[in-house]
C-alpha cells in the first residue's frame, strides 16, 4: 500500500493543497514566484503572516524564497524548487 503524497513529503494536507497551487498557477515557469502573504490570501490562511505552511514546505525542499528589497520594504517572494 502507497502512503498519500503528503505523508511521503513530510508535510500536512493542507500545505501539500498550497503546493499543488503553487505548481498549477506556475505553469512550468521556473522563474516564476509569488509574495508569501499573497499566496497564504489566495490559499485562506489566516491570518496572513502564519507561514507555518510555507515552512513546512520549504523544509521538505518543495519551495525556495527570493528576497526582493531591504529593511521595511523588503518583500519574500515564494518559488518552486525544480
Amino acid at each position: 500500500m502507497t502512503r498519500p503524497l503528503n505523508e511521503q513529503y513530510g508535510i500536512s494536507v493542507a500545505a501539500l493543497g498550497m503546493l499543488n497551487y503553487l505548481q498549477r498557477i506556475s505553469r512550468g515557469d521556473p522563474a516564476f514566484s509569488i509574495q508569501d502573504t499573497v499566496l497564504n490570501h489566495r490559499c485562506n490562511v489566516t491570518p496572513s503572516d502564519n507561514f507555518s505552511l510555507l515552512d513546512q514546505l520549504f523544509d521538505a525542499g518543495k519551495v525556495d524564497y527570493d528576497y526582493r528589497g531591504s529593511g521595511l520594504d523588503g518583500e519574500r517572494h515564494v518559488k518552486l524548487v525544480r
